[in-house]
């Protein structure tokens, strides 16, 4: 590692007042052993790993492993002035290149340099050092220069390398300090090593450029004068009794830092003493460091570990505070950061202005586990809102305040003098300050669950939202012991859902955000209606859930994202990809936002405390890459292609794959890609994080694949293109396309010959279809003359039926006639017989006499039955020849007999119809029966079955 100069003048801030964020790469992530020994960059950014399992490669999205033929440990890598990457493993040396399509192979160069005969084992370190590359090995160094190999052997073996301030350095065990002298290709000794008892893990620089600072592996620092030849023992890190030791170290900005084999990375001061409880590099995911690559430009470190790599940023603009528990609130009072948690109430020094790491040391209050909601200062006291209730913190230590449980915070009420409110699980607590703290009895008449809420100005009156139940609006008397006004509010009152209203102060207007949208409340209507300002600033489709305005900067918490705009600001850009690291780790409805300047917030979560830097930083130039091209051919086979301009591609095409990144872009980051492909895409894709795009059956064409891409800090990279060329498939070529046009040709004329001939052929068609339609007009007309003819025949039968239907209901109505007059006259007959008997005199007997013999001659007789024969005859035609025809013998009087049967007259209706009995009746009808041949069947059946047959005649 090269390590210039810089003298130690300014002092570094990065270790005192920047809180480092560390990304940690494990196993998962690289998928290759955990030791990792070296590192370099090239002049791309792509970064190239040591390991145990060879050479692994990181572009900021993927990784590759690259191995070596012997599959050895990769201990050795550096990029020289040419940007070629140098490699060295066990017995192997040889360099990185990459091939068209964009992987990357490693390519010995042990022939070349004939050294494949000689036993190097492992190459420890390689340098490069005025136009040459140098490795070290235990037994030798081997300097390449202009294609030529030189073998400088140890005296005893080489221990440690490294250039300070353009000088060449190597330990040899027990002979001392040599510095390599490219003129002559030899090494000139420097110092005598006689006073170090350990081997060197780096020479670094010290105050004055003659000088270097030695650094041990025991842990032992010298100073060595080049100009003196002297080395000089400064101290000793470790006690004797301390199982420690220093693996690497390496000089950042300033300050050296040391890797270790158990204690992470310790800093030197100026002074060369350990810095104490330093907590800068507490957060390492391993202890033993076996490396450190320093990003000086990019104001980073890459810890390479027994077991992972960690990358340590000192110019990102998120740092992690604390990581023990969910952040309910945070406050600052006197320098002192208090944090409400899940698990308690946690303090540590913060000065806002001016705070270091070293102030950071997070305590606990005791007595306080459990959740505690929020942190308030009132009248010089530090008020804890808990679970357990209401707490004063007196010098860090709580004291209670009341016995009531469930407070969830405290708002000083305008228009009093030292009066507060406490907001509880269950209604709301007068809270007074007298020289000391009192908590009241609960106000009568309201008992929800308090904990958002808002003083409408200076008056008694207050909104609260409930999380499920809507929001209140509650009118407190004077002396603060009761509700004597409430009016709830639900989604009958403008809201369209009564869940997840919350309520804030804007602009000194007092709105209610909610899942869909941002509300203010209207006196007059006593509604609820949508705040225009807002809604066309936040997305009225996603949930807000918190509103923060800090003079001319508005906090918001959206659907899980934070964010800020400025109302200075004409446009009001919406700021949120900063944070969106947060999403998915918001303490939902208690997310706690602090401003701590114009360029600096924190906000708590989930899992800890945030710090963010909000001053926008110039970016470091950085390209966006293509780095692998894949296609999918018809048979499903995939293969790699050459990232070369107006490359000409198969016509096969089932998927095209297109995978980029952007390595210059700091790799903790997220980053977020666009892409279009000219000849398919008429504009850019929307971002996306997916650091790749696939495109399937693509058409023949020329094409012009663009990407470029962006981090969430605002940075961006520059964009690149790949031109390619996929051909068009024979039957798309020019000569097709003639061959088409002519084709086209004979069947235009071939269907214009079958046009004339079938539309001659359809005019036949249509003479002989005229003739056909005369003909079936002609029957249509004949059809419709039969049809009047129906219709009229149709008309008539059912005039007869009508007629017939009368002509029934006169006979059925006559012979009821007939019925009547007979039973009348039989009765009118035998009650004057009777009344004959009574008589006292023979003159009116024989009188009476004479009228009963006049009415004899007069019965009804055999002309009234005549004319209903004749009725019945009209009405019922054939049916007594019908019955003729069956039996010839059959009398006149049988006839009727049947006739009235058929009428449904009873025996005793036709009784007297026949001057017979009822018991004669039913001998007739036996009789006729008999004649008639009926067995089982019923007689009235019979006979209207007879009716609907057709006569014999």
């Amino acid at each position: 590692m090269i390590i210039p100069f810089r003298g130690f003048a300014q002092k570094n801030d990065s270790f005192e007042k920047i809180i480092p964020k560390i990304t940690h790469y494990t196993r998962t992530d690289f998928e290759a052993d955990g030791q990792f020994w070296t590192m370099t960059e090239d002049e791309d950014g792509i970064l190239y790993f040591g390991n145990n399992d060879g050479i692994l490669i990181y572009d900021g999205e993927r990784w590759q492993k690259v191995a070596l033929p012997n599959h050895s440990t990769v201990r050795s890598l550096i990029k020289d002035k040419n940007n070629v990457i140098h490699a060295g493993g066990y017995n192997e040396i040889g360099i990185v290149k990459k091939k068209s399509n964009g992987t990357y192979y490693y390519l010995s160069q042990n022939d070349d340099l004939e050294i494949e005969s000689e036993n190097l084992e492992n190459f420890w370190q390689v340098h490069e050092f005025k136009n040459t590359i140098i490795y070290r090995s235990f037994s030798e160094l081997t300097v390449l220069s202009n294609k030529n190999t030189s073998h400088i052997k140890a005296n005893g073996n080489f221990l440690h390398s490294g250039i300070v301030n353009n000088h060449y350095y190597v330990q040899d065990q027990n002979t001392g300090i040599f510095e390599f002298d490219p003129g002559s290709f030899s090494l000139q000794k420097q110092f005598d090593t006689s006073i170090i008892n350990s081997s060197i893990v780096a020479f670094l620089p010290s105050k004055t450029i003659d000088e270097v600072l030695i650094v041990t592996k025991s842990g032992e620092l010298f100073l060595a004068n080049r100009s003196t030849h002297q080395l000089q023992f400064l101290k000793s890190l470790f006690n004797r009794d301390e199982q420690e030791q220093i693996i690497t170290a390496t000089y950042f900005k300033g300050d050296y830092l040391l890797g270790t084999l158990s204690s992470k990375i310790l800093k030197l001061n100026r002074a060369f003493e350990i810095e104490p409880n330093h907590a800068t590099f507490d957060k390492l995911s391993n202890s033993t460091v076996l490396a450190i690559y320093p990003q000086e430009k990019n104001n980073r470190l890459w810890v390479l570990m027994n077991n992972g790599i960690d990358l340590v940023e000192f110019d990102s603009p998120v740092s992690q505070l604390f990581d023990n528990s969910s952040i309910a609130d945070m406050h600052i009072y006197k320098n002192i950061l208090y944090l409400a948690t899940n698990t308690g109430v946690y303090y540590t020094p913060f000065k806002t202005e001016n705070f270091t790491i070293k102030d950071l040391r997070f305590k606990k209050i005791p007595d306080l586990e459990g959740q505690a909601w929020s942190i308030t200062e009132e009248n010089g006291d530090v008020l804890v809102g808990h679970d357990k209730g209401l707490f004063r913190l007196n010098n860090f230590q709580p004291e209670r305040i009341g016995s009531t449980n469930g407070i969830w915070k405290i708002i000083p009420l305008k228009g009093y003098t030292d009066q507060y409110l406490a907001a509880g699980y269950s209604g709301l607590y007068p809270l007074k300050y007298n020289g000391k703290w009192q908590l009241d009895e609960k106000i009568k008449g309201f008992d929800e669950s308090s904990r958002d809420i808002l003083q409408i100005g200076s008056t008694n009156n207050l909104w609260i939202c409930h999380g499920y139940k809507g929001v209140y609006k509650l009118k407190l008397d004077d002396r603060l012991d009761r509700v004597y006004a409430l009016e709830h509010y639900t989604d009958q009152n403008g809201l369209q859902s009564s869940f997840n209203v919350n309520v804030a102060l804007y602009n000194d207007v007092i709105v209610f955000t909610t899942n869909t949208g941002i509300y203010t409340f209207n006196e007059e209507t006593s509604k609820f209606t949508l705040y225009k300002p807002l809604n066309e600033l936040l997305n009225p489709k996603l949930n807000t859930r918190k509103l923060l305005q800090q003079d001319s900067r508005v906090w918001f918490v959206q659907d899980d994202e934070v964010g800020y705009f400025d109302t200075d600001n004409q446009n009001k850009e919406l700021q949120k990809n900063l944070f969106l690291n947060l999403k998915g780790n918001l303490n939902r409805g208690m997310e706690s936002i602090l401003p701590l300047t114009d360029q600096q917030v924190l906000i708590g979560a989930t899992n800890g405390v945030f710090l963010y830097d909000l001053e926008e930083k110039a970016a470091e130039a950085a390209k966006t890459k293509i780095t692998r091209v894949y296609l999918q051919g018809k048979n499903q086979t995939t293969t790699s292609l050459n990232l070369e301009n107006n490359e000409q591609l198969s016509n096969a095409v089932d998927v095209l794959r297109f995978e980029f990144a952007a390595p210059g872009l700091p790799p903790s980051s997220q980053k977020e890609f666009q892409y279009k492909l000219e000849g398919i895409d008429t504009d850019w894709s929307a971002w996306s994080t997916n650091p790749f795009k696939e495109y399937t059956h693509p058409n023949g064409g020329d094409y012009t694949f663009k990407v470029r891409a962006r981090n969430y800090m605002g940075q961006a990279a520059e964009e690149t293109s790949l031109s390619f060329t996929i051909p068009h498939p024979w039957y798309q070529t020019n000569l097709a396309y003639l061959v088409y046009i002519l084709i086209l040709f004979v069947i235009t004329f071939i269907i214009i010959k079958l046009v004339n001939k079938k539309i001659e052929k359809e005019r036949q068609k249509e003479k002989l279809a005229a003739h056909k339609s005369k003909k079936l007009l002609e029957l249509e007309i004949e059809q419709l003359k039969l049809e009047k003819d129906k219709a009229r025949i149709k008309k008539d039968k059912e005039q007869l039926e009508e007629d017939n239907l009368i002509k029934s209901k006169e006979l059925a109505n006559y012979t009821m006639l007939l019925v009547k007059k007979k039973e009348i006259f039989t009765d009118t007959f035998n009650a004057l017989k009777d009344f004959r008997n009574s008589l006292k005199t023979q003159a009116a007997r024989k009188r009476l006499q004479e009228v009963l013999f006049n009415l004899n001659q007069h019965r009804m007789g055999e002309e009234y039955l005549n004319v209903f024969d004749v009725h019945f005859e009209k009405v019922h035609q054939n049916f007594f020849n019908q019955l003729k025809e069956i039996d010839p013998s059959i009398t006149k009087r049988e006839l009727r007999l049947c006739a009235f049967v058929k009428m449904n007259l009873t025996n005793k209706e036709i009784a007297p119809l026949l001057n017979i009995s009822t018991r004669g009746v039913e001998t007739a009808r036996y009789r006729i029966r008999k004649k008639l041949n009926i067995n089982d069947e019923s007689f009235n059946a019979y006979l209207e079955n007879l009716a609907e047959t057709p006569s014999i005649n």
